[in-house]
């Protein structure tokens, strides 16, 4: 093959995937949660929001403020993504769904993250579980059933001090 064919092919090649680059990004370096590229998975956000989920309920577990409200903030961070990038997905409306069956579980969550009942916020956290299952079940990925942690699988300390 012609060097200077080549040569031109490798540079369209590189200015297209710059142009991707930096269409997927806004100018903060932030992906845009608006821009899902073709083919991209649910299941890896979803298990953005397991492991999250999971170290809530410890946190919660371990009467751990602190780590508690970040776990929480997390969760509601990736669901939001999750609702902007997957208004479908699968014929299935991810985003109406999430917002119909987990956001109403948040609510009374958060209050008691926030208060410190740890008795309360365990109740919440099962609902909060529960409402996953329920979306699940919705999708017909019913046999994804979340549950709450009976040990601690990370190399993470979810203790006070």
């Amino acid at each position: 093959m012609n060097t200077r064919v080549l040569a031109g092919a490798l540079g369209l090649s590189l200015a297209a995937n710059v142009w991707l680059a930096v269409s997927l990004f806004d100018r903060s370096g932030v992906a845009r949660a608006d821009v899902t590229p073709a083919g991209e998975e649910l299941s890896i956000y979803m298990s953005h929001v397991q492991s999250h989920a999971q170290k809530l309920g410890l946190s919660i577990q371990a009467k751990n403020k602190p780590l508690a409200d970040f776990y929480f903030t997390e969760l509601g961070e990736i669901f939001e993504v999750i609702q902007k990038k997957f208004p479908e997905y699968e014929g299935y409306q991810i985003a109406a769904l999430s917002k119909a069956m987990i956001d109403p579980a948040k609510p009374a969550l958060a209050k008691s993250l926030a208060a410190g009942d740890w008795a309360t916020a365990s109740i919440g956290y099962d609902k909060y579980i529960a409402a996953c299952n329920s979306c699940h079940l919705a999708v017909k990925h019913e046999f994804v059933k979340i549950v709450a942690p009976s040990g601690n699988p990370f190399n993470q300390s979810f203790a006070t001090k």
